[in-house]
């Protein structure tokens, strides 16, 4: 394991996110390409970049993805603000070659654990949806295209709803966009389905293991169309739950069930964890299913991902914090962030590669 140590504010969360970005071209932090640079560079015109080496079965492979701004600064934008930059334009190149950003996704595969995931168990179903996205996505090019399709003919559903309601269009104009949302939508389902079941067995025992045994984890599929979750048919079952809610649709103007609603149920001895556990319960959880994610990326892919853990320690007890070390320190690669050395008992430490960062730099340091 690598121990990247260091004060608040230095960066070791950054180091993280870095190669987190190379995985999945997203940052899990930023809403914005533009957040991820500074702003005085972005005014410049310079370029940013995060890249890396990732050896693949001993074969060397090159990523980097590229940040620069697309256009002229905008000088009568207020300055105090980052809309005057403009926007920002993303280049991939995987060993020097020009690539879309959606064929890096895939190419290097890492789990990344930060305090922001406490959301998956404690945030809004939106949470959720957006870790089971990014997984399947690391996976499955497909489903990424086919999820982006869905977005993009939901976002033209809804204006043709909205001009229904309006007495602007005719209903039966829905007919083809219900077909294209069926034809995408049902794939998404059908792989969430498959990935969260998959995901769920995997971690039940990781949960006991980090627990100590005292807790039962169950993770249930739900879909917003009301069908079970092993169910084959959803392009009909989707179908059918449009054709249902049409009238409430073309009242409220936007599409109301779909792939868009679906959640996640995350039970501890049969009760909401959002709602009951603890918070060192719920880190718990989330490790547990951060583990899953890791071994479903393994069986999928036959490769062992980079493990990224992100300040792991706090709000665990002590035995909590020994076995979620042991269990980390038996991947190829695993990097974590504490605040101090003395954060991390002796005998796991004694076994890092340790690093200290400082004002955005890190060098190897000294053992305590």
């Amino acid at each position: 394991m690598v121990l990247l140590h260091g004060s608040n504010g230095q960066g070791k969360t950054n180091v993280l996110e870095a190669i987190y970005l190379l995985a999945v071209v997203k940052s899990p932090r930023a809403s914005s390409d533009r957040d991820l640079v500074r702003r005085q560079a972005l005014e410049r015109g310079e370029h940013s970049q995060v890249s890396a080496v990732v050896q693949r079965d001993g074969v060397p492979l090159r990523v980097a993805i590229g940040l620069q701004r697309a256009a002229p600064a905008d000088v009568s934008a207020p300055a105090g603000g980052m809309e005057h930059v403009g926007a920002v334009q993303k280049q991939v190149r995987v060993n020097g070659a020009p690539r879309r950003v959606s064929d890096l996704v895939g190419e290097v595969n890492a789990v990344l654990f930060t305090a922001q995931d406490m959301a998956i168990v404690l945030g809004p179903p939106s949470s959720r949806r957006r870790y089971v996205d990014i997984l399947i996505s690391q996976v499955d090019s497909r489903y990424l295209r086919l999820l982006q399709k869905y977005q993009q003919v939901m976002a033209q559903r809804n204006q043709l709803l909205k001009a229904v309601r309006d007495g602007r269009s005719q209903p039966d104009e829905l007919g083809f966009w219900d077909g294209e949302l069926v034809e995408s939508g049902a794939y998404v389902m059908q792989r969430r389905a498959a990935t969260v079941s998959a995901v769920a067995q995997l971690a039940a025992p990781l949960h006991q293991e980090l627990s100590g045994g005292g807790e039962e984890l169950r993770i249930v599929y739900s879909p917003s169309v009301g069908v079970e979750a092993d169910e084959r048919d959803l392009d009909d079952a989707l179908r059918d739950a449009l054709e249902r809610s049409r009238p409430r649709e073309v009242a409220q103007g936007f599409t109301a069930v779909g792939p868009h609603r679906d959640d996640l149920l995350m039970l501890l001895d049969g009760l909401d964890a959002g709602s009951s556990a603890s918070r060192g319960q719920c880190r718990t959880l989330v490790l547990a299913l951060k583990l899953a994610e890791a071994s479903f990326l393994l069986d999928e892919r036959g490769q062992e991902p980079v493990l990224l853990l992100d300040d792991i320690l706090s709000e665990l007890d002590a035995d909590r914090r020994a076995r979620v070390l042991d269990r980390a320190g038996l991947y190829q690669q695993c990097i974590l962030t504490a605040a101090t050395l003395e954060s991390v008992d002796r005998l796991h430490v004694d076994r890092m590669s340790k690093f200290s960062v400082a004002g955005g730099k890190v060098s190897p340091a000294e053992s305590a």
